[in-house]
Order: structure tokens, then C-alpha cells, then sequence
């Protein structure tokens, strides 16, 4: 999942650079992406235990070849490649359920996988045949009839059999993921939607945030806590808060047993929306016209706000930590660019003003109330990364405006001198800090 999303970014900023002339600053994000791979090379041992991999997986390896096989059988013979995807999704969905009615238990995973098999052919296929014109119409299709087939099986195969416990997560996840694209579909204007669907997001996390901060009462607790003590006027000093609905008290289990996937995936979403943002506005760059700018910072806004309150919650990863810095940096740089009509001198003279007083700020963020209690050492340490990234950028700015060679050569020198100062004091201070 993290490599996706860092793969997702890098695409971005590639497309953003080459989309306002500077395609040669691509290199940029290509570097965080080779950073990144040499860290998780040295940091992570892999170590795989080839009999226990063979005995998990070859099952579902041999399900996907049957699969391949059947395809190419069936197209061989005649029948074209939507018909083909379309036959083996039935009859992998007929399997799947009738695992469930002779308690068949590797059947109600193999055959599930092969029904996420075909759903990923048919969308594969709807790429390749009808390119981009009617791929979200065939993406939005197969989403909602997703969310059918769950339902069916935990809300009515699940009356009569036991249904696996992700499945229940798994049509959240997927109703959530329905209403984000019924949105877009009926919500014309991009701006709009996204900030509809921030919002959303943003009301989910808030809700997420408050039920976790009750705890439902045990029975051994309710008996401690009698009438009796009450009347005598004994005083009860629990510093818990506890929930007075059975509903909560529901909603908080559910939660509290969450598997970890899901947590990624909601916080997927909140990348997905600030990615679509980015994409289309480097789509749109040479028009700024078009570009409804309250609503443009109000997601970037949301995105942040969510990240944080995701933070409190502990559903972030590192790739998000990561992505707030960058998307924070990837705004101001677009605001520049959009104010100064693409004047590379401005934009290069205020990026250095900007990330000179930014990258001084670190010894004063910790002394803010809300920041302390959000930020870590690691987020502090993707500052002073998205710091010297755009130390580079703002070099590399500084190199195409119209100034002398030799009087940019010598900015360069004081601009890299003082930056490096900084970041060495900074380093130096976040070690001797009180910061978690």
C-alpha cells in the first residue's frame, strides 16, 4: 500500500513539473523515490519461510492460473473478451456461494479472489478497449454491483451461515467508497465534489476520534458502582468516560476490532481526494481561470485537518506523515506560480523567502499548543526532508530567471549556506527537545 501511494505521489509532481514547462525538475521526485527505496532497503530485512508461503498461497496461485487458463480457452473458441470476463465472474460468484451452503472454507476464499480476479480483467479490459472516455462509468458499475454482492452475503447468506468478520468491514468500506462516486457523478463541478467528499471524510474521522475516546463499562464495573455506595455518599473517582448507549457501545467495538487494512484504506481515501485534486489541476494549469481557488485551498485545508485527526486516532502511516509536508509544499509552489502568472524569478525569490523562515520555524513549532501534541520527531524530520527538497527546487528555479550566471552562482552559495545552517541546528535541537 505505502509503495503505491509513494508511486501515486512521484507520478503527480512528475506530471506537475512537466505540465508548467519545467519537465527537467522530474528528476526531483524520481530522487525521494530512489531515497526512499535505499531506507527501506537498509532498514528491512526480509525474511520468508518459502513451506509456509507455499502452503498459503499455492492454493490461490493454482485458482489464478485455472483462471488465465479458462480465459484464454474460452476467447480461443470464439467468445470475445467482455463475454469471456462477464462468464467467469458468474460462475466464480455461483461458487463462491454456494461455499457458504457445503461449509466449503478454502472455496469461500478462492473463489472470492477470483471474483476480484475478473472484476480487475473487466476494468483492465474496459482500458484497453475503450480507453479513458466511459472508464469511470465501468469503474462506478462494478463498485456499486461490489457493494451488492457483499451486502447479499452479510446480510442475507449471513442469516443462515457464519460470514467471514471482514466482510462486514468490507461493505463499509466499500459504501463509503459508493457515495464518494455518486458524488462525483451527480456533483458536476470537480471543486465541489471533492469538497463534499472532504468533508464527509472529515465528519467520519471526527466521529471515529470521539467514540474512541469512551470506554463501554464492564459488568464488573456496573456492579462496583451500586445504589447502595451512591447513597452512602461514597465518592467515585473513575477518570474514564463511559458510553450510556448500547448503540455507542456497538459502534465502539466495531471499531476497536478494525482491522488493519480498513484503517489503511480510510486513510487511503484522504490521499485518494488531495491525488484526484492535484492530477486535475496540473491538467488544468494553463488555465487559471478555471480553477475555483476557495475550494481548491478548502480540500488541501480538509486534507491536513484530517490527517491530523487521523493522527489522533492512530490511523496514519508514514507515507501520510510523508504526503502532508509534500502537499503542503506542492500548494504553496502552485499559489506562487498562479500569483506571479508563471515568473520564475518570483516565484524562485519568494520559495526561498518561504522555505528559509519555514525551515527557521522548527525551533518554535514544538512551543505550540496544538503542534505539541500532534507532531513527533519523525514528522519533524519530514519537514526538514520536504525542507531540503525544496531547497532543490528553488535552486534549481534560481538557475532559469534572467539573473547573471555569476550573481547566481553566488546567491546559490549563501542561499545553501544559511538553509544548512538551519537544518543542522535544527537537527542538533530536535535532538535535545522533550518531543515523543
Amino acid at each position: 500500500m505505502a509503495l503505491l501511494l509513494l508511486s501515486v505521489v512521484i507520478i503527480g509532481f512528475v506530471l506537475f513539473f512537466y505540465g508548467i514547462g519545467l519537465w527537467y525538475l522530474a528528476f526531483i521526485p524520481l530522487m525521494f523515490l530512489g531515497i526512499f527505496f535505499w531506507y527501506y532497503g537498509a532498514t528491512n530485512t526480509i525474511k520468508i519461510k518459502w513451506s509456509e508461503v507455499l502452503q498459503k498461497y499455492s492454493l490461490y496461485f493454482a485458482r489464478t492460473i485455472i483462471l488465465a487458463g479458462l480465459f484464454g480457452l474460452l476467447n480461443y473458441f470464439g467468445m470475445d473478451l467482455i463475454n469471456t470476463a462477464l462468464w467467469l465472474l458468474t460462475v466464480n460468484l455461483l461458487f463462491w456461494f454456494f461455499s457458504y451452503i457445503a461449509d466449503y472454507k478454502d472455496g469461500k476464499s478462492v473463489f472470492q479472489l477470483g471474483f476480484y480476479f475478473c472484476i480487475l480483467l473487466l476494468l483492465i479490459i474496459a482500458l484497453a478497449l475503450w480507453w479513458r472516455s466511459i472508464l469511470f462509468q465501468v469503474f462506478s458499475m462494478l463498485r456499486i454491483f461490489h457493494l451488492g454482492v457483499v451486502a447479499f452475503f452479510v446480510f442475507l447468506v449471513g442469516l443462515y451461515q457464519t460470514v467471514e468478520k471482514h466482510l462486514r468491514y468490507t461493505w463499509k468500506v466499500l459504501l463509503l467508497g459508493t457515495i464518494f462516486l455518486v458524488i462525483f457523478d451527480q456533483v458536476k463541478n470537480i471543486y465541489v465534489a471533492l469538497t463534499i467528499n472532504s468533508v464527509v471524510l472529515t465528519w467520519l474521522y471526527y466521529l471515529i476520534y470521539k467514540v474512541s475516546q469512551y470506554t463501554p463499562q464492564t459488568d464488573e464495573k456496573k456492579k462496583n458502582i451500586s445504589v447502595r455506595r451512591i447513597l452512602a455518599g461514597e465518592r467515585i473517582t473513575a477518570p474514564q468516560k463511559y458510553f450510556t448507549s448500547k448503540t455507542m457501545e456497538v459502534i465502539y467495538n466495531f471499531l476497536i476490532a478494525m482491522p488493519s487494512w480498513t484503517k489503511q484504506v480510510l486513510e487511503f481515501f484522504n490521499i485518494i481526494l488531495i491525488v484526484v485534486l492535484i492530477i486535475y489541476y496540473i491538467t488544468h494549469v494553463g488555465n487559471f481561470a478555471t480553477v475555483n481557488h476557495l475550494l481548491y485551498r478548502a480540500v488541501i485545508g480538509t486534507f491536513i485537518s484530517n490527517v491530523f485527526l487521523l493522527k489522533k486516532v492512530w490511523y496514519n502511516s508514514v507515507i501520510q506523515n510523508l504526503f502532508v509536508f509534500l502537499v503542503i509544499n506542492f500548494a504553496i509552489y502552485i499559489s506562487l506560480f498562479s500569483y506571479f502568472n508563471g515568473d520564475i524569478g518570483s516565484v524562485a525569490s519568494w520559495g526561498i523567502f518561504r522555505n528559509v523562515f519555514s525551515t527557521a520555524m522548527i525551533f518554535y513549532a514544538h512551543r505550540v499548543p496544538m503542534l505539541k501534541k500532534i507532531f513527533s520527531k519523525t514528522d519533524y524530520m519530514y519537514w526538514i526532508v520536504a525542507s531540503i527538497g525544496a531547497m532543490i527546487v528553488n535552486v534549481t528555479l534560481l538557475m532559469y530567471t534572467q539573473l547573471p550566471g555569476q550573481l547566481i552562482f553566488f546567491l546559490v552559495l549563501v542561499y545553501i549556506g544559511i538553509q544548512s545552517m538551519l537544518i543542522y541546528y535544527a537537527a542538533r535541537y530536535l535532538t535535545k527537545i522533550a518531543i515523543n
